[in-house]
């Protein structure tokens, strides 16, 4: 093989690769724009691992529900969601199980709620049907 022939290899492997890098770039910016809406009252999702998922912000100051935040909706001035143990911890790590609701308004929160109470308070507040519940 010559000089010139494993420069030419050369030259048009580099320019797979970067031709490779760029066809990738579009799968990131979509990526990106994944995220949610902003949660209502500056509230914020906190991920500190991949079971550290919790809720943040307003005069609870660090977390407010979590920190095995599984599921987490809102609407209006609503956030409400579920939480779930932390898996392979004890259970004093986490926080109450169960269904939530905050106003953020008022910053009420209600903590461990079952499924057919939780829907029930939901209802009382204004939400009609079942609400959307996304993983944080």
């Amino acid at each position: 093989m010559t000089p010139d022939m494993k420069r030419t290899i050369i030259t048009a492997l580099v320019r797979l690769r970067l031709l490779a890098a760029l066809a990738l770039l579009p799968l990131l910016a979509l990526t990106g724009c994944a995220r949610r809406a902003p949660l209502p009252g500056g509230y914020k999702v906190f991920q500190g691992s991949s079971h550290e998922v919790a809720l943040a912000g307003g005069k609870y100051g660090a977390y407010v529900a979590g920190a095995e935040l599984a599921r987490l909706g809102s609407e209006g001035t609503l956030i409400f969601g579920e939480i779930t143990l932390m898996p392979g911890r004890p259970a004093s790590d986490s926080d109450t199980p169960g269904f939530f609701l905050l106003d953020t308004t008022t910053e009420v929160i209600q903590k461990g709620l079952s499924r057919e109470n939780w829907l029930k308070k939901l209802h009382e507040a204004g939400v009609k049907g079942e609400p959307k519940l996304d993983y944080p």
